[in-house]
């Protein structure tokens, strides 16, 4: 199994990311991904060193690179296994826009909350334990030409903070340059939706098992896809959110023409009937939508 470490970290995604490591598809890869900075690092002994380091956003660990990967594929992310470090926490500022007026007036400041994670629980205070659901909120690929910030996700994925992205999924991402140049990050050990405090869900680190694989990219496939053993899913990120929720149906309807044998009709009448779908975070610079379809209701298994 290769590794990666947080030695080297990415705050922006990019074609010109230099690889932090080389693998083959099928190759297991264990990844140890970096906590955002926080209130956790005021209290840290490398308190300085740390501040310099985490200069940005969502530090994503590589960009890997993965060999025989090229544009006009997909690479398949399939996380195996993920272990949360056993610090955390979330925090929010007046500046967050979803905060209701009649909160602001309270003369409202900072808010943080830093936690204990152990045994799979989250130790919020003395009375309160909320088991662990841990995710991987960044998972991305090199857009073609450009480079973005990684509180950003698009149609090379990013920053999706969609909380399915967790053991047992797969997530599937349009290839745009050789190798592909995969970054990972941004773990939480749980995540309400809307991700309404900014920081988290309860914003952490860890180690992710991850296994990648390569298969040609479908005609109609634009945005990035999501797998478990239940359900198949489609994303979209935009603003403003109803964006976002259009552009995962399309997805999702192209999907079901392409792959099933639905007519675009047929596929449009189902989905108005077992269609589950939510905004996972509606706090970034693009709000991130999941649209979800049980495998059950497929014509064909796939």
């Amino acid at each position: 199994m290769k590794y990666t470490s947080t030695d080297k970290l990415y705050f922006e995604t990019g074609p010109d990311n230099p690889p932090t490591l080389y693998v083959d598809p099928g190759e297991k890869i264990e990844i140890q991904t970096q906590i955002n900075k926080g209130p956790w690092v005021d209290d840290h002994p490398n308190k300085e060193q740390l501040k310099k380091k985490l200069s940005g956003a969502n530090p994503s660990s590589g960009a890997i690179y993965i060999n025989g990967a090229t544009p006009g594929n997909v690479l398949n992310v399939s996380i195996e296994k993920i272990t949360l470090d056993p610090i955390g926490y979330t925090q929010f500022t007046k500046y967050n826009p979803l905060i209701p007026n009649w909160m602001l007036m309270k003369n409202l400041s900072k808010q943080h909350k830093i936690v204990e994670i152990k045994n799979g629980l989250i130790h919020w205070d003395n009375n309160l334990k909320i088991p662990a659901q841990p995710m991987i909120g960044f998972v991305g690929v090199s857009p073609r030409s450009t480079r973005w910030d990684n509180r950003w996700a698009g149609e090379w994925g990013g920053n999706f903070d969609i909380q399915e992205i967790t053991e047992g999924a797969t997530v599937q991402l349009p290839i745009n340059v050789n190798g592909a140049l995969l970054h990972i990050g941004d773990m939480h050990a749980i995540q309400g939706d809307g991700e309404i405090c900014g920081a988290g869900g309860i914003e952490a680190g860890g180690k992710v098992i991850i296994k990648c694989s390569l298969s040609k990219k479908p005609k109609n496939m634009t945005w990035p896809r999501i797998t478990n053993k239940t359900h198949i899913m489609t994303t979209g990120q935009a603003r403003p959110s109803d964006n976002a929720f259009k552009i995962a149906l399309s997805e999702m309807l192209l999907w079901l023409e392409e792959d099933y044998g639905y007519s675009s009709e047929d596929a449009y009448m189902l989905l108005a009937q077992v269609l589950e779908a939510r905004c996972t975070h509606f706090i970034n610079p693009t709000f991130s939508y999941v649209a979800k379809l049980n495998k059950k209701y497929l014509k064909t298994s796939k």
